[in-house]
């Protein structure tokens, strides 16, 4: 738990992309990378159309007008006829739970779920369910409530999840939610009966907004937000969907970077870093890898207990600040008695209680590793940032250089020089801004700026360097 501590949440927009990042009292706990245009966002409703039914699996691929078909597993199929009712070329409304990575296509669910602040509600499956850690009489209440309006509107199949923000609400609030929440997926059926599939069914929130709703869950006693454009979109959508929060948000003008101002730089530098020191000594080495993320205790001298109970705090927070998913192995250093097991694994669990994705601790395994299991819903930092060269090391990709140097060159545009820019960048790096991913975000820039961006390549130039010089 935060124990109380201030909750706020810093928003530094940049060409291309929008960093966020989460801290809790003076600690930073999260950090979340969001690139527009890439599709498939987490949450997202499409009508898509199936194009492979895989029983072997068992999935269905189904086309949402991205590069490759979406995954929809059996547990994900529709609740009634299953993966058997599901024909080659039908139509079908999904919901993504995950978004895509390098090894594996977006997944996507047909029982969706439309979240708000204190419950989700759940078209065509019935019943009332809630979030663990809700006291049974507050539950009793809310779920009495609920009772008396789930009828309403001939909407009697749909169901309700009450998440842990609801306890002490207004039985009035929660059932305004409910009925805004049901407003929305009348209005995604009603798209559906106006478009050709593959066909998004809802209007994309402005990326600011999007980030801020993922972190809405819980109280947010700050937003400051450095974009006078993604400002505006954030307290239009504060005001409609969570009015007691407008006076919470605040625009940051001041001339030296938000991150760096609100001290977050160097924080979420030390995220990207493949060694993590210990308190006490020692360090973490954490290595993503196709099949797991390995983390690997260094004792550094340190007593074996007391570096492993530090390691496991560490552990815990990093998987929350880098959005480690999927497998997690964490090689403790070996201990010999039970006991001292006990208090490592419990010392983890209490660390990883509060992560709102919710991690599954499988246990020890004979070599002495604990494994876990993140759920995915975004990709980590580094499935982001990088990329495996031809000698398997991380490298950071093209785009990410080429989004740097378009950083640098907002930076470099405010000194009064009166000249334009050049930035002279490798050839990978060219391409992605000329003719790849990173085009669109140059000419954004460029059209706010008033000037064209001179791109130069340079064949001998490391793939991550950049240089912006006046022209």
């Amino acid at each position: 738990m935060s124990g109380g501590l201030p909750r706020t949440l810093f928003i530094a927009v940049s060409p291309g992309e929008l960093w966020a990042a989460l801290r809790e009292g003076e600690e930073l706990v999260e950090l979340r990378l969001f690139r527009p245009g890439g599709g498939g966002q987490a949450g997202a409703f499409y009508l898509g159309r199936v194009v492979a039914l895989r029983p072997e699996l068992p999935a269905a691929l189904v086309d949402i007008g991205l590069p490759r078909p979406a995954f929809l597993s059996a547990e994900d199929a529709p609740p009634r006829t299953g993966l058997a009712g599901l024909t080659e070329g039908q139509a079908i409304i999904v919901q993504v739970m995950k978004e895509a990575r390098a090894d594996k296509a977006t997944g996507v669910t047909a029982r969706p779920r439309l979240g708000g602040r204190w419950l989700e509600v759940t078209p065509g499956r019935p019943g009332i369910a809630a979030a663990r850690g809700l006291d049974a009489a507050e539950r009793a209440r809310l779920e009495a409530a609920l009772g008396e309006g789930a009828g309403a509107a001939g909407e009697a199949e749909d169901g309700f999840f009450l998440r842990r923000a609801a306890a002490g609400g207004a039985a009035a609030a929660l059932l305004d939610e409910a009925a805004a929440l049901r407003t929305r997926w009348r209005a995604i059926l009603a798209r559906r009966a106006t478009v050709t599939p593959p066909a998004a069914l809802e209007e994309g929130e402005p990326p600011a907004v999007t980030l801020i709703a993922e972190f809405a869950a819980a109280p947010l006693d700050a937003i400051v937000i450095d974009d006078r454009a993604a400002f505006a979109a954030t307290r239009h959508w504060l005001a409609v969907r969570q009015p007691e929060w407008a006076a919470r948000l605040a625009l940051h003008s001041e001339a030296e970077p938000l991150f760096e101002l609100a001290g977050i730089a160097a924080a979420a530098a030390g995220a990207l870093a493949a060694r993590v020191p210990l308190p006490g000594g020692g360090a973490l080495l954490i290595a993503p890898t196709a099949a797991a993320t390995l983390i690997d205790v260094d004792s550094g001298g340190a007593p074996i207990l007391t570096a492993n109970l530090a390691a496991a705090r560490t552990a815990a927070r990093q998987i929350r600040l880098r959005n480690l998913t999927g497998a997690i192995v964490i090689d403790f250093i070996s201990m010999k008695r039970r006991g001292e097991r006990a208090r490592v694994a419990a010392a983890l669990a209490a660390a990883l209680a509060d992560d709102p994705a919710g991690v599954e601790m499988l246990g020890w395994t004979r070599l002495g590793h604990m494994e876990l299991v993140r759920k995915r819903r975004h990709p980590a930092l580094s499935e982001l940032l990088y990329e495996r060269d031809e000698d398997g090391a991380l490298v950071k990709t093209a785009l990410t250089v080429a989004l740097e140097a378009l950083r640098a060159a907002v930076r470099e545009a405010a000194a009064p020089a009166g000249r334009g820019l050049a930035l002279h960048v490798g050839p990978a790096v060219a391409a992605a801004l000329t003719d790849g991913p990173a085009r669109e975000a140059r000419r954004a820039l460029e059209a706010r700026l008033g000037q064209a961006l001179a791109v130069i390549a340079e064949p001998g130039r490391a793939p991550a360097t950049f240089d912006i010089r006046r022209r």
